[in-house]
């Protein structure tokens, strides 16, 4: 196991333990090695980890030295060259002056057989060149030898090699008999996270998935909550190995839970896990309850993001600190959060709440007035697309009280004040500790129940992050 990481990704494990105090025992379970290998590699970057700083240039002395006589021999050298050249070219002129001897008759005599017919001494030995033509020459139409023609010109050499019949000439089937290859298409490679049908560029990508009870709520709230589980499952398979990713479950205002402390990497073990941890979420409240705490809460987590940072921002802050360059962000109805779970400590940060209002319950006539029926219903007209309306118009009054939070059966109803979203964008926004150009690519996907939207506040501030993160901003119910 411990061969198949790089240099790189030692390095990385072993300061990511260093940094982030993880221990050696859950650091090495975490990637598969053992903790004797493990601290093999942090004795070997401490113990040698100094000599990166160490220069390993040899004495300047010595390289100059080197250089010197190089550069002393290569002169002398190319000195004798230019005089043997220099002295070649002055004999050939002494003899065209002085003995009249014609350009034709000197280069015929350069091939001459007796100037060549010399014997020279190398080693003790002597060789002499052969007199004889080469047999292999065929020039069936030729008369003479090749070695016999005088060279009288350019012209007279034409017309000797005009004569050579044309299938005398040696003759290449490479060209003839290769095949044209074919042009390259420019196939787009595959990317690296594929979710949802869809694929995106990223290698360490963190998944924040929306497990408060009300994503059940609603019209078709358990099956949109089982295609995303699904979604997540294929997502995490397909992940290469190469790729380092996290699992953060979060609801309410400020609970977490994340598989792990650190990014992980992709590894069989670790998207087991995962899967598992997905598959263990059932479809009712009690179970998303009993489920979402397995594995680490956000006591135990690295980071630890400051009061007024509530709501989708307080999970997107967590999964920053694993620094990835992916997130998505499946996030239900969460401003219908149920209050009796959150304490008020949630709420510090966010300005003067009034918890009668947050947290009262009361009951409500059986029986309500034509006016408020009429006056919802033109509010829910208003606001809601003509394609997105029932063709029943009690089905409209319905979801237009609904909305309201105002039953029409006489049971207990909830009545709340709006949480001030802009607030805490803002306040998420300014404890950010990475520059805005290293923000990883944000995504959100709502998962929400059928007539029903996010407050204006809180959905302006995400399109405005996922925009200015080069993300998207979408619902479920589009894919």
């Amino acid at each position: 196991m411990a061969d198949e990481f790089s240099g790189e990704q030692k390095l990385r494990i072993i300061l990511e333990s260093i940094i982030r105090n993880v221990p050696k025992e859950e650091q090495s379970k975490k990637y598969g090695v053992s903790e004797e290998e493990f601290q093999k590699w942090h004795d070997h970057l401490i113990q040698n980890g100094g000599k990166l700083f160490e220069s390993s240039l040899p004495n300047k002395k010595v390289v100059r030295h080197r250089k010197i006589k190089k550069s002393s021999g290569s002169k002398v050298i190319l000195f004798f060259s230019i005089l043997i050249n220099l002295a070649f070219l002055v004999s050939i002129g002494y003899l065209i002056s002085i003995h009249g001897l014609k350009l034709d008759n000197l280069i015929n005599s350069s091939f001459d057989q007796s100037l060549f017919n010399k014997s020279k001494e190398d080693n003790g030995e002597s060789f002499v060149v052969n007199e004889t033509p080469s047999k292999d020459l065929n020039f069936k139409d030729v008369e003479p030898q090749i070695t016999d023609i005088s060279v009288k010109g350019i012209e007279e050499i034409n017309q000797i090699s005009n004569q050579i019949p044309e299938s005398n000439y040696p003759k290449s089937d490479f060209f003839s008999n290769s095949n044209i290859l074919p042009p390259v298409n420019n196939i787009e490679l595959p990317k690296d996270v594929s979710f949802l049908s869809k694929s995106y560029d990223g290698r360490h990508v963190v998944y924040l998935l929306d497990v408060g009870t009300y994503v059940l709520d609603g019209t078709n709230a358990v099956q949109n909550f089982q295609k995303v589980k699904k979604g997540l499952i294929s997502s995490i398979q397909d992940l290469s190995p190469n790729a380092y990713f996290n699992l953060v479950l979060f609801w309410n205002l400020r609970e977490v839970s994340a598989l792990g402390p650190t990014i992980l990497k992709a590894s069989k073990e670790n998207k087991k896990y995962a899967i598992d941890w997905i598959e263990s979420l059932g479809d009712t409240k009690e179970s998303l309850k009993l489920e979402r705490n397995q594995y680490y809460p956000k006591e135990v987590l690295y980071t630890k993001p400051p009061i007024g940072i509530v709501g989708p921002w307080y999970a997107l802050t967590t999964a920053i600190s694993f620094d990835p360059d992916l997130v998505f962000v499946i996030s239900g109805n969460i401003p219908a959060f149920n209050r009796s779970e959150v304490p008020k400590s949630h709420y510090d940060g966010l300005g003067k709440i009034n918890f009668g209002l947050v947290t009262s319950t009361s009951s409500v006539s059986p029986t309500v007035s034509p006016l408020i029926k009429e006056t919802a219903m033109k509010w829910y007209f208003s606001v809601t697309p003509l394609e997105s309306l029932p063709s029943n118009n009690s089905d409209v009054q319905q979801m237009a009280l609904a909305k309201l939070g105002i039953k029409n059966d006489g049971s207990e109803r909830v009545v709340y004040e709006e949480l001030p979203w802009e607030k805490t964008f803002e306040n998420f926004l300014s404890s950010l500790e990475v520059g805005f150009d290293q923000i990883p690519k944000t995504h959100f996907i709502l998962n929400l129940p059928e007539y029903t939207s996010w407050p204006l506040s809180l959905s302006n501030s995400a399109k405005e992050f996922s925009e200015s993160s080069r993300g998207s901003f979408q619902s479920l119910l589009s894919h």
